[in-house]
């Protein structure tokens, strides 16, 4: 089989999009690795505790280890609350991420009456795919995308890659009186 044999089900001016998708989600997920990691303590072999967990864990123990660091009052609450939101932002996208990256993409509607209907505010496309979950053990899902969706799903990704590593530096600094730097706050969708 030639490449020229392989089937590209029309979706050509798709698969840009979705390897950028796949490339923020890896940076977002390596920079979350990381944050948890130093709020668990940082020690030089804990990181291996954090390698291969999923984005979910991640989270779930970033945000007991922030439990934790809060209870010591290492930093102002504004510090903490900073880092959460950016930790549960990274798992909303991480979970629209899984639709668009472990979905099957098509053309038509399985389901209307099951499929999420894209926002009448989003970007318009020439072109919008219905995306259905492919792993069915989390229910079905079905959804209306387009491609600028996924560009924009990969650089809120990147955005939180930068919002993750700044939080944390901001909170260190301040624990350990240093200026922080003046960041810009986690933008809400």
């Amino acid at each position: 089989m030639t490449a020229t044999d392989v089937p590209t089900y029309g979706h050509e001016e798709l698969y840009p999009a979705l390897g950028m998708l796949v490339v923020a989600s890896a940076d977002m997920e390596s920079r979350l690795r990381y944050v948890v990691s130093e709020l668990a303590g940082g020690d030089d072999a804990g990181w291996i505790i954090f390698e291969g967990q999923s984005v979910e864990w991640l989270v779930q123990n970033g945000k007991a280890a922030l439990g934790q660091l809060e209870a010591m009052k290492r930093w102002p609450q504004a510090n903490s609350d900073r880092i959460r939101e950016a930790l549960q932002s990274t798992l909303e996208a991480n979970r629209l991420r899984n639709v668009m990256i472990h979905g099957q993409w098509r053309t038509d509607c399985i389901d209307w009456e099951e499929c999420t209907v894209r926002p009448f505010n989003g970007p318009v496309d020439h072109r919008i795919f219905h995306v259905c979950r492919s792993r069915y053990r989390k229910g079905f899902e079905e959804r209306q995308l387009a491609i600028s969706d996924v560009e924009a799903l990969a650089n809120k990704m990147w955005f939180l890659e930068r919002e993750l590593k700044q939080s944390l530096k901001v909170a260190v600094d301040t624990w350990l009186g240093r200026q922080p730097e003046v960041v810009a706050e986690v933008a809400s969708d």
